[in-house]
C-alpha cells in the first residue's frame, strides 16, 4: 500500500472515531434535538406567515417562539392557580380532608353493597382497603417526586436554553440547509417525492393530531363551563393533555368526574357529562374533526396511528410520543416512495411494449 493509500484510510479512521466522539458527547442531548425539530416543522407554517408580513428571518423566528412560551405561560397559570387554591385547603384542613375521603370511600363500598350481588359484597372491605390505601403513601411520594423535579431545575433551565435556540436557528436556516444537502445527493427527484410524502404524513400525524386535541381542549372547556364544573378552563386544559394520549383519551377526565357527581348523588349532571364525554370530546373529534382537517394530508391507516403514538411511550417513555410517529412515518413515506417507484417503473414499460407494438405493426404493414 502506497503513501496515500495509507493516508486516506488513517484520515477515514479518524473521521469515524470523531464521529463516535461526538455522538458520545451529545447522547444526552438527542432528546432535547428532537424536541428542537420537532417545534421547528411544528411552528413552520407559523414563521411562514410572519415572515411574509415581517419580511425578517430572526423577528419571524423570534415571535414564533415568543407564541410558545405565551402559551406555556398560560397553561402554567390556569393549571397552577388552582392547585395551589386546593393545595392551600388540604394543608389547612388535613383532618377535614381525611374525614371527607373516609366519607368518600364508604360512599362507594355503599354503592358496592346496593348494586352488586350478595356475594360480591363480602369482598367490600378488601376493596375498601386498596381504595384507601395509596393515601398512606401518596404523601411521602409526591413529596419526593418534587423534591426530584427542584433537584433537577438546572438542568431543565439548560435544556430549554438550548432547545431554543435550536429551535430558533433551524427555523431560520432548517430550509436552505435542507436544500444544501440535497445537492449533495443523487436522485433528486426521488427524495423530493419522498420529502413531500413525508411531509404530508407528519402533517396527519402531528398537526392534524396536536390541533384537535386544542379543539377537544376547547370544546371541553365550553362544557365544564356550561355544567358548572369547578375550573373548567383547567380541566379542559388537562383533557386536551389527555386526548394526546391514544389509551387514555378524553375518557380519563370525563368519566371519574361523571362517577365524582354520581357518588354525590347528582345522577342528571353524571348522566350528561357521559352523554357529553362521549359525543363532543370522542365521537366528533375522531370522527368528524380530525377526518376534515387531515383531508390535504396523507391518508393514515388508525392502527399504524395508534401503534405510533403509544408503543414506543412503553420503550422510551414521554418522549416517544414525538420519536415513535417520526419513525413510523419515515418507514411509510419509504415504502410508498418505492411504490409509487415501482409503479411508474411498470407504466413506462407497459408504454415502451405498447410503442414497440405499434412499431411492429407498421413495419408489418409496411411491408405487406
Amino acid at each position: 500500500m502506497d503513501y496515500n493509500g495509507r493516508f486516506k484510510k488513517i484520515a477515514e479512521a479518524t473521521i469515524i472515531f470523531v464521529i463516535i466522539a461526538v455522538i458520545y458527547i451529545t447522547k444526552e442531548f438527542v432528546s432535547i434535538i428532537l424536541l428542537s425539530i420537532f417545534f421547528a416543522y411544528m411552528l413552520n407554517p407559523a414563521y411562514s406567515y410572519l415572515l411574509r408580513i415581517t419580511k425578517n428571518k430572526q423577528l419571524s423566528a423570534f415571535l414564533s417562539i415568543l407564541m410558545v412560551f405565551v402559551a406555556l405561560g398560560l397553561f402554567v397559570i390556569v393549571i397552577i392557580d388552582p392547585l395551589l387554591t386546593e393545595v392551600s385547603k388540604i394543608s389547612e384542613s388535613s383532618d377535614e380532608v381525611y374525614l371527607e375521603m373516609t366519607v368518600f370511600f364508604d360512599s362507594i363500598v355503599d354503592r358496592i353493597h346496593i348494586y352488586l350481588p350478595a356475594g360480591a359484597s363480602n369482598y367490600t372491605e378488601q376493596i375498601s382497603s386498596l381504595i384507601s390505601a395509596p393515601a398512606s403513601w401518596l404523601i411521602p411520594k409526591a413529596a419526593g417526586v418534587v423534591s426530584e423535579f427542584a433537584s433537577n431545575i438546572p438542568i431543565y433551565l439548560v435544556g430549554i436554553a438550548v432547545a431554543t435556540m435550536l429551535t430558533y436557528y433551524l427555523l431560520m436556516d432548517g430550509r436552505s440547509g435542507i436544500d444544501a444537502a440535497l445537492g449533495l445527493l443523487p436522485e433528486k427527484k426521488i427524495i423530493w417525492y419522498f420529502l413531500n410524502e413525508l411531509n404530508l404524513i407528519y402533517h396527519s400525524l402531528f398537526n392534524v393530531y396536536f390541533i384537535t386535541c386544542i379543539l377537544t381542549g376547547i370544546i371541553a372547556v365550553a362544557g365544564f363551563f356550561s355544567l358548572g364544573v369547578p375550573y373548567p378552563i383547567a380541566w379542559g386544559m388537562v383533557t386536551a393533555i389527555f386526548a394526546l394520549l391514544p389509551i387514555m383519551g378524553p375518557g380519563t377526565v370525563y368519566y371519574p368526574m361523571a362517577l365524582y357527581y354520581f357518588l354525590l348523588s347528582d345522577y342528571t349532571t353524571a348522566l350528561i357529562l357521559i352523554i357529553f364525554g362521549t359525543v363532543f370530546l370522542d365521537v366528533i373529534p375522531s370522527n368528524l374533526i380530525r377526518p376534515r382537517l387531515a383531508m390535504k394530508g396523507a391518508s393514515i391507516h388508525p392502527v399504524i396511528t395508534l401503534l405510533s403514538f403509544t408503543a414506543p411511550l412503553f420503550v422510551i417513555g414521554p418522549i416517544g410520543i414525538i420519536v415513535g410517529p417520526s419513525l413510523y412515518g419515515f418507514l411509510l413515506a419509504a415504502y410508498r416512495t418505492q411504490v409509487n417507484i415501482s409503479v411508474n417503473s411498470e407504466l413506462i414499460n407497459e408504454k415502451r411494449d405498447d410503442i414497440d407494438g405499434e412499431d411492429m405493426a407498421i413495419e408489418n404493414a409496411v411491408d405487406i
